[in-house]
């Protein structure tokens, strides 16, 4: 009887082990080719990617925004054009997106560049200030983006910061 309730406890693991690694890998689907420039149409990018979670509207195109997980690193453009073919695939999570962003700029500005933020911080000493960050990937490194706002709403700073300086300390 043990050795049935073993067996099938490293069976449910393994199989457990497995669907896991399939789902990570699905994570990504961009990635893997799954939708082609030019080919791919906007029902492929339903059936691949679900529901966008914006639209972005202009002229003769759209504009469709998959920021992949809630911690997810990375964000996805995906332009669509007046045929409702996808044109362009562009992830917004990068350095030159980053260096993008300059004082000055409203919430809307930066969003249009990076999407949506994943965290937002207030500190107690700076009310009217809010800091926003995005989670990405930098050389195998997660890392966050952050954007601190003034109390007008403007960019007041904006720094990549690794994530291990907000752990505590063990001395």
């Amino acid at each position: 009887m043990v050795n049935s309730i073993q067996s099938f406890v490293r069976g449910a693991f393994i199989v457990s082990f497995f669907s896991a690694l399939l789902s990570l890998a699905g994570c990504d689907r961009v990635a893997t080719g799954e939708l082609q420039v030019g080919q791919s149409t906007v029902a492929d990018m339903k059936l691949k990617m679900g529901e966008p979670s914006e639209v972005r509207r202009n002229a003769d195109r759209e504009i469709w925004v998959y920021p992949l997980g809630p911690e997810g690193v990375k964000t996805y453009f995906m332009t669509v054009g007046p045929t409702g073919t996808l044109e362009k695939i562009d992830q917004v999570l990068t350095e030159a997106n980053f260096a993008r962003v300059q004082n000055g700029m409203t919430h809307d500005e930066v969003v249009a560049i990076l999407g949506r933020h994943g965290k937002e911080q207030r500190y107690a000493m700076s009310i009217n200030e809010i800091t926003r960050a995005w989670k990405y990937n930098a050389n195998n490194a997660d890392m966050f983006f952050e954007v601190t706002y003034d109390g007008n709403g403007r960019v007041k700073a904006s720094a990549s910061v690794d994530p291990s300086l907000y752990r505590g300390s063990s001395k």
